[in-house]
């Protein structure tokens, strides 16, 4: 499928957190125990996801219909996860990748974290970085599978996260 990436406009947070709470109920359907805060998002994470619409950093990924199917956030730095770390010079930060329940399945995630990954080689971004829910043994092996490596955990009040990092130089 050919997907188009979208700067999400600030209007269109109600659709993100929309899909955040799609994603979370999914998950839960899964008996996968992440993101249930979702479900009534707590005013810390409605202001984080408000934020990276401000700074113009969320995606929408469209599908050739030009229906949203999932989204994004790309960051130039992460001092949240990363701490100090997450100033350096020539890195990206990928966070909230959701794609539509009825979607799942169907290699969308595969073709999102690929197209983005291409799009830092061309742009010479050096290293690409992320965290995940380090209780979803699922996920962190998806992430491995793409070559990224666990180089550290960062405990949040929500979890305990794994942070990773693929080297794109």
């Amino acid at each position: 499928m050919k997907i188009v990436f979208k700067k999400a406009l600030l209007s269109e947070l109600p659709d993100a957190l929309q899909f955040f709470k799609l994603a979370s109920l999914s998950l839960q359907q899964k008996k996968v125990n992440q993101w249930d805060y979702w479900q009534n998002p707590p005013q810390d994470k409605i202001d984080w996801v408000q934020e990276g619409f401000e700074n113009k950093e969320f995606y929408f990924v469209l599908n050739p219909s030009e229906n949203k199917i999932a989204m994004f956030r790309l960051l130039e730095t992460d001092t949240l996860y990363w701490e100090e770390k997450g100033l350096e010079k020539n890195v990206r930060y990928v966070h909230s990748l959701v794609v539509l329940p009825s979607y799942g399945g169907l290699g969308v995630g595969k073709e999102v974290m690929l197209k983005i990954i291409d799009q830092l080689k061309q742009e010479k971004v050096e290293k690409f970085r992320l965290d995940c829910d380090g209780s979803n043994a699922g996920l962190c092996k998806y992430y491995e599978g793409y070559g990224f490596q666990k180089v550290g955990e960062k405990i949040t009040k929500y979890s305990v996260n794994n942070l990773y990092e693929l080297s794109l130089g």
